[in-house]
């Protein structure tokens, strides 16, 4: 798994810390704000797990920031990114929670080396690619 560096965590703590101004979101910030912790927190996007006998991709992360992000797609193996990651509806009294049974997609153990990410926020912006190796 990933994790936040030293610097990355407190510039997204810094980020999340300032004051709201306009409109907000369920989160209580601006969707720019959050475009900008997600920018900030991307080596967390997804996460690589080897679970008995599976591989699994998590997208724990981008699942407690789904009311700022409007669509996933992703692809693997450096392949297009033909696919989708279908993110829980938001709710506002509770924009963070991650309640979904499965947060992650199973594979069969070895099979993908890498994934890259986009995602597509509500203003219709588009995140740059990334991708990220499985690293056993």
């Amino acid at each position: 798994m990933r994790f936040l560096t030293s610097s990355a965590l407190a510039a997204s703590l810094s980020i999340m810390t300032l004051s709201v101004s306009g409109q907000a979101t369920a989160q209580g910030m601006p969707p720019e704000q959050i475009k900008q912790i997600l920018d900030v927190t991307k080596a967390n996007w997804v996460a690589f797990r080897d679970w008995e006998g599976k591989q699994l991709i998590y997208f724990t992360h981008l699942e407690s920031w789904k009311c700022g992000i409007d669509f996933v797609f992703y692809g693997l193996n450096d392949g297009q990114l033909d696919q989708m990651w279908e993110l829980d509806e938001c709710d506002p009294d509770n924009p963070n929670a991650v309640l979904k049974d499965k947060p992650y997609i199973e594979l069969p153990a070895g099979s993908t080396q890498s994934i890259s990410v986009q995602l597509v926020y509500p203003d219709g912006s588009k995140s740059s690619v990334e991708t990220y190796q499985y690293k056993p």
